[in-house]
């Protein structure tokens, strides 16, 4: 018995090792891949761009994101960056933060965006983003980019303020100015305003124009009708300088730029500051001594179609040279309703489509969240979604220019027609 039993187990040894060796030989191939996808942004900010990619990679094995922080420079430097990197096949595979209009025509130019039509339709994605928001990511019908998130501009204001002047927020213009006068009798500030550098000088001047004249200021930005020709466009731009020339805003609006503007409101020196969504994180980390509340700015015409300026903050692409498999697995993990809610917890950034807004947020949270989510259909996009950057640069110049009185509403339109039919003109 046992010498059979130890001729038996020569051959089920060597069967054993050549398994063994097989089996050996065959793991790299056995072995899971991993692609690299490489992005130079996810579209936050750089340090919840990190806290993204470490949870991506944490939770992916076959997929790795390669995050470089290389966008450091001014928009139109970044811009330029991407484009040249892009057309030398040498940029990111997947890019969020990418603005709309001049910007994403210009890199679709270099032939390396993929077209995301067919994604869309085959991840459902066509059926959450809104039907406005994706005119604003497609040309000559096909869709280039996907929406991040939503920004809807309002009025944030000092509620202890507010009740102490026995105050409301208004919901006509005419309430509007009438708060603006009560503030401005109790010896503050209605309006904070800080134009120094030009920036935000072209985004105010829009929220009044969009507040009176709605969408026929998109045709007006898009260079369908021409500037002085709407008249609802002017009665905005006369309501913004009144701001001024009525006492409701700071002095030397001119004088001081958009920080220092908002320490007059922290201070408590002005009661009503024009803003978005990314403004929440920035009232948080200064801790005023009041509770801060919001409201949409009343529409200087009441038939507006438009509620309020805003439009989609950022959007993210794919490069035509990208893994395309693996690069589409990290764009649906970014978009789905888990992520958005998150970041709505974390950095009170709205996504572009809906989702179920938690109720246990922050109530400011939650109230801009909810009504933005309400009036998608009903906001004005930035003006330079449809303004070349060259153009909206000399928007902001012109609208000091009337802010500080050498202009006139009038001269405005003139001069916004003169800078924007030269650049059509010359390209």
């Amino acid at each position: 018995m046992n010498r059979s039993r130890s001729r038996l187990r020569k051959p089920f040894l060597v069967i054993l090792t050549l398994l063994a060796i097989g089996l050996f030989s065959l793991a790299p191939s056995l072995a899971q891949e991993t692609t690299e996808i490489l992005v130079w942004g996810m579209g936050y900010d750089d340090d919840y761009d990190e806290i993204l990619v470490n949870r991506f990679n944490d939770a992916h094995d076959d997929i790795n994101i390669v995050y470089e922080n290389v966008l450091t420079g001014e928009l139109s430097e970044n811009s330029q960056k991407v484009r040249v990197a892009m057309e030398n096949e040498a940029g990111p595979d997947v890019l969020g933060g990418v603005d709309t209009g001049a910007n994403l025509q210009a890199l679709v130019a270099t032939g390396q965006v993929r077209d995301l039509t067919e994604f869309y339709r085959s991840s459902g994605l066509i059926e959450r983003i809104p039907d406005n928001l994706l005119a604003q990511v497609s040309i000559k019908g096909r869709i280039y980019a996907i929406p991040q998130n939503m920004e809807s501009v309002g009025i944030f204001y000092n509620k202890d303020a507010f009740a102490e002047l026995g105050l409301e927020p208004p919901t006509t213009f005419e309430e509007y100015q009438a708060v603006l006068e009560a503030v401005k009798d109790a010896g503050l500030y209605g309006y904070t305003m800080g134009l120094a550098g030009g920036w935000p000088s072209a985004l105010m001047a829009s929220m009044f124009m969009y507040s009176s004249a709605g969408s026929e200021y998109i045709d007006v930005l898009s260079g369908t009708q021409p500037w002085p020709d709407c008249e609802a466009c002017l009665a905005g731009l006369q309501a913004f300088q009144d701001m001024v020339n009525m006492g409701y805003a700071n002095p030397d609006p001119l004088g001081i730029d958009y920080n220092q503007s908002l320490d007059l409101f922290y201070q408590g020196l002005s009661i009503m500051v024009l803003n978005g969504p990314w403004f929440i994180n920035d009232a948080i980390s200064s801790d005023p001594d009041f509770e801060i509340g919001f409201f949409y700015l009343p529409p200087v015409n009441p038939a507006t179609d438009i509620k309020t300026l805003g439009g989609i903050g950022s959007s993210l692409i794919v490069a035509e040279y990208a893994p395309v498999d693996a690069a589409f697995k990290v764009v649906e993990w970014m978009m789905t309703e888990e992520l958005a809610v998150q970041a709505l917890r974390d950095i009170a950034v709205l996504p572009a489509f809906s989702i179920e807004v938690p109720e246990d947020i922050p109530p400011l949270y939650y109230q801009i969240a909810s009504e933005t989510a309400a009036n998608v259909d009903k906001i004005g996009f930035w003006p330079v979604t449809y303004l070349p950057p060259k153009v909206f640069g000399d928007m902001n110049q012109i609208v000091q220019g009337m802010i500080g009185g050498m202009l006139s509403p009038e001269d405005l339109l003139n001069e916004m027609q003169a800078t924007h039919s030269d650049y059509l003109a010359e390209n």
